[in-house]
C-alpha cells in the first residue's frame, strides 16, 4: 500500500505544477514573451526525456515491432483525440464561452490521464524512470496551467470555479496512474513496454503538434530558440 501511495503522490505532481502555472496567471499579466519562453523550455525538457529515457527502453523490447507499433498507435491516438477536440472548439466558437471552457478542461484532463498512465506504468519498470518522467511533466505543466487559467480568465469564469476545475484534474491523473500501476504490476516486461511505448507516442506527437506550434504563436525571439536547446542540453546533462 505504501508503494501505491507513492504512485499517487508522484502522479499528483503535474497537477500541482499546473496549479502553480495557474497562480502565475492570476498574479502576472499575460506576457506572450514569457509564455513563449516557458513553452520552449517545456518542449526542450520533454524531448530530452523522450530521447534518453523512453525511446531506448521502447526499442529494447523483444519483439521490438510490438513496441514500435504501440508507439505509432499512441501518436495516432493523440492526433485523433486532438482532431475531435479541435472540431468541438470550432463548432462551439461564438455559441457559449462556458461550453468552450469545458472543452478546454476535457483536453487537459485527457493529457493528465496520459501522464498518470505513463507514471504508473513506468514505476512498475523502475522507480528512477517514474521519478524522471514525473519531474519532466512537472516542468511541462507549469506553462500549460498558465495558458489554461489565462484562457478561463479571458472568458470571465469566476475564480472559485477555475480553482475547482484545477483541483478536479487530480481525478484523471490518479485514474491513469491506478490503471497503469495495478494493471501492469507483476506482468512480464513486454506489456509494460508496450504501454510505455503507447504513451511515448502520444508525448512525442504532443511536443511536435501542440507545444512547439503553440510556442511559435507567441512572441518568438532568438532567446526562445536558445531556451529550447538550453533546456534540452541541461536535461541531457542531468540524465547522465
Amino acid at each position: 500500500m505504501q508503494a501505491f501511495i507513492f504512485v499517487l503522490i508522484l502522479s499528483a505532481l503535474p497537477v500541482v505544477s499546473n496549479f502553480i502555472g495557474a497562480m502565475l496567471a492570476e498574479a502576472l499579466p499575460l506576457s506572450k514573451k514569457t509564455l513563449g519562453l516557458a513553452l520552449h523550455s517545456a518542449a526542450g525538457v520533454l524531448l530530452a526525456i523522450a530521447s534518453t529515457e523512453l525511446l531506448p527502453r521502447v526499442i529494447s523490447a523483444k519483439p521490438v515491432w510490438a513496441t514500435i507499433l504501440a508507439l505509432f498507435v499512441g501518436g495516432a491516438f493523440f492526433v485523433w483525440v486532438n482532431q475531435l477536440l479541435n472540431l468541438s472548439k470550432n463548432r462551439l466558437q461564438g455559441i457559449d464561452h462556458n461550453t468552450v471552457g469545458w472543452v478546454i478542461f476535457l483536453s487537459i484532463a485527457i493529457d493528465l490521464f496520459g501522464d498518470g498512465l505513463m507514471i504508473g506504468t513506468s514505476l512498475t519498470i523502475s522507480e528512477h524512470l517514474g521519478i524522471t518522467l514525473a519531474s519532466a511533466r512537472v516542468v511541462a505543466h507549469i506553462p500549460e496551467g498558465f495558458v489554461t487559467n489565462a484562457e478561463f480568465r479571458s472568458q470571465n469564469m469566476p475564480r472559485g470555479q477555475r480553482f475547482l476545475l484545477l483541483a478536479a484534474f487530480l481525478i484523471p491523473v490518479w485514474l491513469g496512474a491506478t490503471l497503469g500501476y495495478w494493471g501492469l504490476r507483476g506482468q512480464s516486461e513486454l506489456p509494460k513496454l508496450v504501454v510505455l511505448a503507447f504513451t511515448t507516442g502520444t508525448l512525442i506527437t504532443a511536443i511536435v503538434e501542440e507545444i512547439i506550434p503553440e510556442a511559435h504563436q507567441t512572441q518568438d525571439t532568438n532567446w526562445s530558440s536558445l531556451t529550447f536547446i538550453g533546456s534540452f542540453a541541461l536535461s541531457l546533462l542531468f540524465s547522465t
